[in-house]
């Protein structure tokens, strides 16, 4: 067994260089201006959230994001995020793409859901998903110009097997989707290292979920970026 030590910090991968032109939360009001004074909802697990308003400052010609629970106003999703973990009320490195919503339910409309719906019609899906579904999402997603680009695929017996390679084509990530009918449990490994559910964005447990959900796990664990030299003991 390698006694390398690793370290995850979150990026939000397909949509990295967009954001330095265009952060999320700017660009989130550039799109849909209705929603200035609307609020989002921050799930960093599947049953809890954080509040947040969105409000437009006309002088600054700029967004920010309220936030309820420690009454402070953020210039960016990330550092609202990063502010709340600070406090100590989460644990991990959550996507803003994945867990910020404009509901307080998951299962709702996600900002990725905004951000991308016009080329990712699935992100709609609200309906229970099936293992047939999930499969047919990969494929499509792993192809060259797809947000899993390069995810490869195994069908196994008891459902599903993901596999994510670094830049030197060695195995970094893996997902495993259990299904039972439409009950789907999952496992994550970085290298050899299992991740705790208090690190993942929703529970591992067998139950029913949405496309929509399992896209946002998935893209979750894409997004992992893995350095060295730092233990993930604890994490």
């Amino acid at each position: 067994m390698s006694k390398r030590k690793q370290s995850f910090e979150n990026i939000n991968s397909k949509f990295t260089k967009q954001q330095k032109k265009v952060e999320l939360l700017q660009e989130l009001l550039h799109i849909r201006p209705d929603l200035k004074g609307k609020k989002v909802y921050f799930f960093p697990r599947l049953n809890k959230y954080f509040e947040g308003v969105l409000f437009y400052d006309a002088k600054e010609k700029k967004a920010y994001v309220y936030s309820v629970i420690n009454d402070y106003k953020y210039e960016t999703f990330s550092q609202w995020m990063v502010g709340l973990k600070n406090r100590g009320l989460y644990k991990g490195y959550r996507s803003a793409l994945a867990t910020i919503f404009l509901e307080p339910n998951p299962s709702g409309s996600s900002i990725g859901s905004i951000l991308r719906s016009k080329s990712n019609s699935y992100w709609k899906v609200s309906t229970y998903t099936n293992i047939q579904d999930i499969l047919s999402l990969i494929k499509r997603e792993s192809l060259t110009g797809g947000k899993f680009m390069g995810t490869v695929i195994r069908e196994i017996s008891e459902g599903l097997e993901l596999h994510f390679f670094n830049n030197k084509k060695k195995l970094e990530k893996k997902i495993l989707i259990f299904a039972q009918s439409i009950f789907l449990s999952y496992k994550v490994w970085v290298f050899d290292q299992a991740l705790k559910e208090v690190d993942l964005p929703f529970p591992v447990k067998a139950m029913k979920r949405t496309l929509d959900e399992i896209s946002n796990l998935i893209q979750y664990v894409f997004s992992l970026k893995v350095c060295c030299g730092q233990s993930t003991v604890g994490m």
